[in-house]
């Protein structure tokens, strides 16, 4: 509809309504809000044809750098004695495949193809992709004692995890595959008050000598299975979001009347579910196992790009292998545009400084954003910690994670502008 005309119909409207009894009041409103939303339509389908677009280049790009580190897997695990200088190089592929996967998660809880089994086969794709927490002691047996095939890996997933070895004694699925198994694969366990990453792993776990039913052999074939895994679903929602496949999901998403209403309530529940909530607040006891991804100590990095994740849509902008400049929900939020731009600012202060296999990434930290280690930084709830680390906690505790869950309350708000009611499921708000 033209905006001038709808704005004509909506003033004329409100005279007419004015005039009339009482009892036409809730008439008069819902009409001016249909009308309102209907003046928002093209703007709505700008903003979900950038949506779109961000998320073919995001997943792309993730495509990509997984291919990347399976490549490195594939000859990794092909020797009989592997080098930790390789090893060390792996784990560095796997924290850069992260940094582009991560800003993807923003696109979950929103009826997508990365958790809508609807749209992908009848199979839920991000369990096998992202699950947490991890049952070590399950993949430890599988490693020792067990025959590793890559369906058998698949269909193990989020299983009962035996008596005695689920994390903290809770009832925990078996993870068995995914981002989190290939971590610990490559890094091992990180011990509580172990301030570093797991370090119970060397290149001397990985070989092919001795034939295929020793642990290290074993180790190398799970490691390159679920590498394997990770990257034929990431291709799978790659393609779905590819505008150039008849059979993707991508047309259907910027045509259907619900897509919007979705995306709002999606970014609402990551922000104040996932993100924001049961893994903020879940490391608030001061337990390394808690972190998201305790293994690798890669937390501080999960958090800060989940934030750019979330930063990719309120601007409408990406860059990655292509750049992307479009409509933002920015141009869409209103009053409570300034509002949730200061917060994703606030959700951004993390310094990514705790790489040791490559210390060529870690950047330069100041003293306004987190640069403690984060297993460090958490265990000062039950241990005495330096001024740096206190500060950090404070500054994680008190500020970040608050203007996380802030965001998802302003979605709320802003979400009733366009006739959509976002209620409190899925969120853990404080």
């Amino acid at each position: 509809m033209n905006r001038k005309l709808t704005l004509i119909l909506v003033l004329s409207l409100g005279l007419v309504l004015n005039v009339c009894t009482p009892e036409t009041k809730n008439t008069e409103t819902n009409m001016l809000a249909a009308l309102a939303l209907a003046a928002n339509a093209p703007s709505q389908a700008a903003f979900l044809e950038t949506y779109s677009q961000i998320a073919f280049q995001n997943y792309s790009d993730a495509y990509t750098d997984v291919v990347a580190l399976r490549q490195k897997v594939t000859a990794f695990t092909a020797k009989a004695s592997p080098t930790l200088s390789e090893l060390n190089e792996i784990k560095t592929y796997w924290r850069k495949a992260r940094r582009s996967y991560l800003q993807t998660e923003i696109f979950r809880f929103s009826q997508g193809p990365i958790d809508n089994p609807a749209l992908t086969g009848g199979v839920e794709i991000e369990p096998l992709v992202n699950a947490w927490p991890l049952d070590e002691g399950y993949i430890d047996t599988v490693v020792l004692t067990g025959t590793i095939t890559k369906q058998g890996l698949i269909d193990a997933n989020e299983g009962d995890c035996a008596t005695g070895t689920c994390p903290d004694g809770d009832s925990a699925k078996n993870i068995s595959v995914g981002w989190h198994a290939i971590e610990y694969l490559l890094w091992g366990a990180d011990a509580q008050n172990n301030f570093t990453p797991g370090n119970t792993i060397t290149q001397s776990n990985f070989t092919t000598a001795n034939g295929s039913g020793n642990a290290q052999a074993k180790r190398s074939a799970y490691l390159l299975y679920s590498t394997e895994i990770l990257e034929n679903h990431l291709l799978q929602l790659k393609n779905a979001w590819d505008p150039s496949l008849s059979t993707s999901y991508v047309s259907k998403f910027k045509t259907s009347s619900t897509s919007f209403e979705n995306v709002l309530r999606g970014i609402a529940r990551f922000s104040g579910g996932e993100w924001g909530g049961e893994r903020m607040t879940g490391v608030f006891g001061g337990e390394q196992e808690e972190e998201h991804s305790c293994f690798s100590d890669n937390t501080k990095a999960d958090f800060y790009y989940d934030a750019k994740g979330l930063d990719n849509l309120f601007n409408g902008t990406y860059t990655g292998s292509q750049t992307i400049n479009g409509y933002g929900l920015k141009n869409l939020l209103g009053n409570e545009s300034s509002y949730i731009k200061e917060r994703i600012v606030t959700a951004e202060l993390f310094c990514l400084n705790e790489f040791t296999e490559d210390v060529s990434l870690n950047q330069t930290c100041n003293s306004s954003i987190v640069s403690s280690r984060f297993d460090r930084m958490i265990a000062t709830v039950n241990v005495s910690g330096s001024a740096t680390e206190n500060a950090d906690y404070n500054l994680f505790r008190y500020q970040i994670q608050p203007a996380v869950q802030e965001i998802a309350k302003a979605l709320q708000r802003s979400a009733a502008s366009f006739g959509v009611s976002i209620g409190d499921d899925g969120l853990v708000l404080e």
